[in-house]
């Protein structure tokens, strides 16, 4: 079964999950009413977003030379830096790092770039004894479930839902509350802060002018497990790198402003220059900037505003997208990174309304960017000629007004017809007029035949 026919499944078996749904929709709304005043944090909120725009786009003009800045300033710093190609080589630097250190126990915080390369998944397999840390990946490693969104891992779930994981895993009573919840989550984690030897966390920004890095976070276990671990790993892409440190003062607002919690921004910002390691991940991002287009997506500050209001995210949820970045952002990359053929399907994951384009922070247009994969896709993709027939034949017919006007047979018929399959069995073909054009045009002026 080819990846396509296999993601068609999925979809409509998530679909017709009324119970999944709600979850989704109750969700969204939440979403909805917490943003609702986010640029009343600005007296020009555009303004803002132009200059984020423009301050990631001229870093990113310049990345060959101020990734090479990046590392001298951390060479200088006393920081190990690592340059790895793809999700195999980046893992390998990993476990060959905590093989060196000799190290018995690692902490984890949540890290985006982890997920896109499956870490967690090789160091259990290499018997390494590995917490997450970060409340959301906690929760979804007990079941050994994969995070279903970037900024809030186990957004599927209820808190019903999570007490009984809890009572399954840890023995305690169940119908737990949040506050609860968390105890268990502290406790539980306390040992593993005590005993780190090896600490592994992203980066939110890369600063090229100091060879530092910045982390926001909103629950205080990056900070914790930075001051309990022996040695330090900073795990990254390189598609987070920014000139000087004066930039952030911009970025940092921004990157936090759709920050789903009473606090409106992350409670945490650190600023750190001497890790031990930092290992730089290219993994497909040099294949996107590679594009003339597509490549603004690297300009993204994972704020997770745009799969938040994605109407495709909230129907299908983001495990379907099999990836560490669904939503608008993820149906961009993914089909340029992985190619036509096994990720031709991603590109459909948009309706167009736009509203990605208006929550984005530093006014990435990504749905023009989804748009161009579509183009770029019906020019390489041999596995759309069935699309590609069925369109030539409808031009066919509405180029000429007598074929038109042979609506039941067009209508009623054949496009019916070369329709459901495409449409979906879930959902109803339209409707369509009874009259043609002509007909009530000629019933209107009183013209008989």
């Amino acid at each position: 079964m080819s990846e396509s026919s296999f993601f068609k499944q999925n979809v409509d078996k998530i679909v017709a999950d009324v119970e999944f749904r709600g979850k989704m929709n109750a969700r969204y709304d939440f979403f909805k009413k917490v943003v609702m005043n986010s640029a009343s944090h600005y007296s020009d909120f555009e303004l803002e977003k132009s200059r984020a725009f423009n301050i990631r786009n001229k870093a990113f003009r310049n990345y060959d030379k101020l990734l090479v800045d990046l590392e001298t300033n951390c060479l200088n710093n006393g920081v190990t830096v690592k340059w790895a190609r793809d999700a195999e080589e980046a893992k390998q630097m990993v476990y060959d790092i905590i093989v060196e250190e000799k190290a018995k126990n690692i902490i984890k915080t949540k890290n985006a770039v982890a997920e896109e390369i499956g870490l967690l998944s090789f160091l259990k397999m290499k018997k390494m004894n590995v917490s997450e840390t970060n409340s959301g990946d906690f929760v979804c490693n007990c079941d050994d479930e994969r995070p279903s969104d970037s900024q809030h891992p186990s957004a599927h779930l209820t808190c019903d839902e999570i007490s009984e994981r809890f009572t399954e895993k840890f023995s305690v009573k169940s119908n737990l509350k949040p506050n609860q919840l968390m105890t268990i989550v502290r406790k539980v984690l306390k040992n593993s802060y005590l005993n780190a030897d090896i600490a592994i966390t992203g980066a939110n920004f890369l600063i090229s002018d100091t060879g530092g890095i910045v982390i926001n976070e909103d629950e205080g276990d990056v900070l914790k497990s930075m001051a309990s671990a022996a040695k330090h790993i900073v795990l990254t892409g390189i598609d987070k790198l920014v000139a000087t440190l004066d930039d952030i003062s911009t970025l940092l607002p921004l990157s936090s402003i759709y920050e789903v919690s009473i606090n409106r921004v992350s409670t945490n910002y650190i600023f750190a220059n001497k890790p031990d390691y930092i290992i730089l991940v290219d993994n497909g991002r040099s294949v996107v900037i590679e594009k003339k287009y597509q490549r603004q997506i690297m300009t993204c500050l994972d704020c997770g505003g745009c799969h938040s209001i994605c109407p495709i995210f909230n129907t299908i949820g983001g495990h379907v997208y099999e990836m560490s970045l669904p939503g608008p952002v993820g149906t961009v990359i993914k089909p340029i990174i992985e190619g036509a053929e096994s990720a031709s399907h991603f590109a459909t994951l948009c309706t167009s309304c736009h509203q990605c384009d208006d929550y984005c922070p530093v006014n990435i247009k990504l749905s023009d960017l989804i748009l161009r994969n579509r183009m770029d896709i019906v020019k390489e993709d041999k596995s759309l000629i069935d699309e590609k027939n069925l369109f030539l034949f409808m031009n066919k017919r509405v180029e000429n007004r007598r074929n038109m006007d042979r609506q039941n047979m067009f209508i009623n018929v054949e496009y019916k017809q070369l329709m459901k399959k495409s449409w979906g069995s879930k959902r109803v073909v339209p409707e369509f007029a009874q009259k043609t054009f002509s007909q009530l045009w000629k019933e209107a002026n009183g013209i008989t035949e």
